[in-house]
């Protein structure tokens, strides 16, 4: 009787890791067409707000940005990191 019920778990298991892998795809696949949506008025505002840009300035603007966000928050990094390691130093230095 147990090992009937021990099969049919795992059977059951199998069965619900095939669901999950199923949900995962799924859900990038939902995240994709929102990303899609997204990007479509994005341009449609920019462009509403400056007929000039094309499709590359627009990208390329967006690049820009990007860039400069990931270099503020690798700044704000560093100087935490600097922090914590000046902190400790001096901790090390001075105990109490």
């Amino acid at each position: 009787m147990a090992k009937k019920d021990l099969k049919k778990i795992d059977l059951e298991l199998e069965e619900a890791k095939k669901k999950v892998v199923l949900l995962e795809q799924e859900k990038k696949l939902a995240e994709e067409n929102f990303q899609k949506q997204i990007g479509k008025i994005y341009v449609q505002i920019q462009l509403k707000n400056n007929r000039d840009l094309s499709y590359e300035q627009i990208l390329e603007d967006l690049k820009t940005e990007w860039a400069i966000i990931k270099e503020e928050e690798k700044a704000r990094r560093e100087a935490a990191k600097r922090e914590r390691e000046e902190r400790q130093h001096h901790e090390e230095m001075n105990p109490m």
